[in-house]
């Protein structure tokens, strides 16, 4: 029964600094990204960058080592849409992109698996802030326009997953967010570190004890696996 348990508990749970934009206006006449917006039949404005077809027209773009990796962010949404938690409400899924806006994912929303539509969804909601556009009950759609609007409009906290945090256990983790109504954070970006504005407005930072550096659908997926030992029969 879906959204059985939307009013017990929630977990918060926020992919951070994601990869995901829309071909920057500089770019949109290079070669390169012409060729593929003939290919996809969308036009420059309306692509996302993307680092497998846009290579070399990112040479020139500031932090182009966090840029054009739409692939992070839908497989990570994927593995963490996909679940029992998911689907009950006994989680909430937002995430965060490098412009600094905030989107939540209803728990109505059945994510494309294929990479491109996938992209062809995210194109509109970056246009729109919102998918389907001028939807009463969009499935996903923007709540901030930054980090520290979100936690302030939530009154809540972030706890920051971070491979230099302080040592502790996902369980750990996952008790304190449900404690202090925390959103947990999982960078999902492909290089490089968390901005200094991110890593100020953490009230905490954790690295996962005995796992080592992992990638942000790895990171979500073991996760998932302590938030259901910690909710137990709930998830069932």
């Amino acid at each position: 029964m879906r959204g059985a348990f939307t009013g017990w508990a929630r977990v918060k749970v926020i992919f951070l600094e994601s990869s995901l934009e829309l071909v920057p206006g500089a770019l949109q006449r290079h070669p390169e990204v012409l060729r593929s917006a003939r290919r996809y039949e969308i036009p420059p404005s309306r692509m996302i960058l993307d680092k497998s077809l846009h290579y070399k027209a990112m040479e020139s773009l500031e932090k182009k080592w966090k840029r054009g990796r739409p692939d992070i962010l839908h497989t990570s949404l994927l593995v963490i849409t996909d679940t029992p938690l998911f689907n009950l409400g006994l989680l909430d899924v937002y995430f965060h992109i490098l412009d600094g806006r905030v989107f939540k994912v209803s728990s109505e929303t059945r994510l494309p698996r294929h990479l491109e539509r996938f992209k062809g969804v995210m194109a509109s909601l970056l246009k729109n802030n919102q998918v389907p556009p001028g939807s009463p009950k969009p499935l996903i759609y923007k709540v901030a326009d930054s980090l520290s609007e979100l936690l302030s409009s939530e009154d809540s906290k972030l706890i920051l997953l971070w491979e230099k945090g302080e040592p502790a256990t996902l369980s750990k983790i996952v008790n304190e967010a449900l404690k202090i109504n925390g959103f947990i954070g999982i960078g999902a970006f492909p290089q490089g570190d968390f901005e200094e504005e991110t890593l100020k407005i953490a009230f905490q930072k954790y690295s996962i004890i005995g796992v080592g550096q992992l990638k942000a659908w790895g990171a979500a997926a073991r996760l998932l696996c302590s938030i259901e030992e910690v909710l137990g029969p709930r998830v069932s």
